[in-house]
């Protein structure tokens, strides 16, 4: 097996274990405060001993189409889990709480739900087709 081969097969297997590996200390957790779109909430933070939980929390409010008062989603480290949601007609606020890294992907109450190992999946199949695009 040449070099070149042994290589295309380690990089991906070592990606796969890194990924696969949890860390043990610290939970970490997409962090945001106050933005429109999911998008702008997946950087990651490393959360504080005493943090047990990644939470999302939205807000949104108006009247049909006719008034929009506007988004709003924080996302960050917490203690405490109060995962709730109301729906008042015109406001309607959501909290989801999970309690593994970075699960905290998705907006609450909305939006694609993907789970690690998923994404995970993702990034390893998107790694692996550019090494063997670059590679002669």
């Amino acid at each position: 097996m040449s070099p070149l081969s042994s290589m295309k097969v380690f990089l991906p297997v070592l990606l796969a274990a890194l990924l696969g590996v949890e860390q043990a200390h610290s939970l970490m957790c997409f962090s945001c405060t106050n933005q429109k779109s999911n998008f702008y909430c997946l950087w990651p933070t490393v959360c504080s001993d005493s943090d047990n939980y990644c939470v999302t929390f939205s807000a949104s409010g108006g009247i049909g189409k006719l008034v929009d008062f506007g988004y709003s989603l924080n996302k960050g480290c917490s203690p405490t889990c109060l995962g709730t949601s109301v729906n008042m007609g015109v406001l309607k606020v959501g909290t989801t709480c999970c309690s593994n890294s970075l699960c905290n992907f998705s907006a609450a109450g909305g939006g694609p739900q993907a789970s690690a190992p998923l994404l995970s999946l993702g990034l390893l199949l998107s790694l692996l087709s550019a090494m063997l695009w670059l590679v002669p």
